[in-house]
């Protein structure tokens, strides 16, 4: 679990960060992500507990956030996922010791946090970096895998990059807390916030598509990492 938190803050982070290929060039903006993602790796590391013989943790994190960002390869998508599950798997494996931050986290007044251990924390957090911006990298690729012209419905229904977001926040946090009724009211009020682009659609039925498709995916990343808690 805390090597998976490490990983995914590194992705998050780094493509929070991340420049629009027209302001920069491609090589250097791999080569930022993948200082960011390995300076992220090495203070989440060492705030969970690692200590120096996990540092080939930083260049194997950078290596992944890299082939991450590398999105115009047809395999891009399995980097992560394989990454992610070596990374539950080696993680009973990889010694930790007592988290520098303990004593700051059991020191924390906050109600919602009492009883979770600091590696539950992190990979809450670490997840919630990823559902902001590199979830919206997935939904994106998977709306251009389903047809250009659903792609393009983008353009029209600019709101989906905004609202994503923070539906896969809300949803992810009210299933940690087990509120299924919540999560159902998002999922109406998406509907009902959508309906009118939807019923003035064309014959193609490319924007119904381009809702159902970007919001199930986006729903389905939100709670995709729930059994892990």
């Amino acid at each position: 679990m805390s090597l998976l938190a490490v990983l995914l803050a590194a992705v998050g982070a780094a493509d929070l960060v991340r420049l629009k290929p027209a302001q920069l060039a491609r090589n250097l903006d791999l080569t930022r992500a993948a200082a960011v993602g390995g300076a992220v790796a090495a203070v989440v590391a060492a705030a969970l507990g690692y200590g120096w013989h996990v540092v080939w943790l930083v260049p194997v994190v950078a290596a992944v956030v890299v082939a991450w960002s590398v999105r115009d390869q047809p395999s891009w998508g399995w980097a992560l996922p394989v990454a992610g599950v070596l990374a539950l798997l080696a993680g009973q494996q990889v010694p930790r010791g007592r988290p520098p931050i303990a004593g700051w986290y059991s020191s924390l007044e906050i109600g919602t946090l009492s009883g979770v251990p600091i590696p539950e924390a992190a990979l809450a957090l670490a997840v919630a970096m990823f559902l902001v911006q590199s979830a919206n990298v997935v939904v994106r690729r998977v709306l251009t895998d389903v047809g250009p012209g659903v792609i393009e419905e983008e353009q029209q229904l600019r709101g989906g990059r905004v609202l994503g977001p923070i539906e896969r926040l809300a949803i992810f946090a009210l299933a940690l807390g087990g509120n299924v009724a919540a999560i159902s009211a998002i999922i109406a009020a998406k509907g009902i916030l959508r309906f009118p682009e939807i019923s003035r659609d064309a014959a193609s039925g490319l924007k119904a598509e381009y809702v159902l498709v970007g919001s199930f995916v986006s729903w389905g990343l939100a709670l995709v990492f729930v059994p892990l808690f």
